[in-house]
């Protein structure tokens, strides 16, 4: 009977008889059980329903946290004044060390979710307050906040690269836990556009912001954002922020080329469209302002 045990139960067992850390002791008779309660005599190929016997569970939680519960949150006020009242846990990683993880996604809000003077400046492209953006929203004269996501959860394809970008793909899923990882290093780059016939026409907008300038820029400790999160209901996620205080214009060709990018050579589909942006978050549950400082 043992020599038909599936893969996953005659690890355990084995990790079992060599006293492996992390797993709680289970008597053979609860393998046993386990065995004929899953039907896998003589199905090999069979994936288990239920826990394994032993197993450890999961210390992690990724179930979204009350605000009152939660570490501190994004999109944060950016303008002068502006205050928090939390003091952040996780450590605020740097420019050189955002540009060492890969970037593993890249999407963009209608709206710009940070606000700051500059984007104050152009009246009515702060739509923090928004409701759910339309799919499909992306039009001439409306702005969007881009955030380029890296987290080393990713792998980097090819490491003799300058951009470090590999497999990009839709969705957040990666980044938080690719590879089986449940607490990557993750940094979010967030820089905001507004589409104007005429303006320049940027080539690249999808690997990174560097490639318009980001002289303006502060970082700070927060979260990930997007609808499901208000002032209630909280990212259980932290995540280190770079935000361009300024708004740059660029012409519609340079929207329309980073759509044609992340589709035709990263397969990207549902990231094509604009995502809702976040309300501010209250200012206490956001981190206070001595944590908000200039990206170094």
């Amino acid at each position: 009977m043992w020599s038909r045990l599936p893969n996953l139960v005659t690890g355990l067992a084995l990790a079992l008889a060599a006293g492996s850390v992390g797993v709680d002791a289970v008597t053979c008779g609860e393998l046993k059980t386990f065995y004929k309660n899953e039907q896998c005599c003589g199905q090999a190929t069979r994936e288990v329903s239920a826990p394994v016997p032993g197993t450890a569970a999961c210390p992690y939680s990724f179930a979204k946290p009350a605000c009152s519960t939660a570490e501190p949150q994004t999109p944060r006020d950016l303008t002068a004044g502006a205050v928090g009242q939390m003091t952040p846990k996780a450590a605020t990683l740097t420019d050189d060390q955002a540009n060492f993880l890969p970037l593993v996604n890249v999407h963009f809000h209608l709206g710009a979710e940070h606000k700051t003077e500059a984007v104050l400046a152009f009246g009515s492209v702060f739509r923090a307050a928004w409701g759910t953006a339309g799919k499909g929203d992306v039009q001439v004269g409306k702005s969007y906040e881009i955030h380029y996501v890296h987290s080393s959860a990713g792998m980097d394809n090819d490491a003799t690269d300058d951009v470090n970008a590999d497999l990009l793909a839709d969705g957040l899923g990666g980044a938080a836990n690719g590879r089986g990882l449940l607490n990557p290093m993750i940094v979010v780059q967030g820089q905001i556009f507004q589409i104007v016939n005429g303006a320049a026409t940027v080539d690249d907008m999808l690997h990174g912001w560097t490639v318009v300038g980001h002289d303006n820029s502060v970082m700070y400790p927060g979260s990930t954002t997007g609808q499901s999160h208000d002032n209630e209901v909280c990212s259980p996620y932290s995540i280190t922020w770079h935000v361009d205080k300024d708004c740059h214009q660029v012409s519609p060709e340079s929207f329309d080329n980073l759509c044609k990018q992340m589709s035709e050579t990263y397969g990207m589909y549902a990231d094509l469209y604009p995502h809702g942006s976040r309300k501010l978050v209250a200012s206490q549950f956001v981190v206070k302002s001595e944590y908000v400082k200039p990206l170094a």
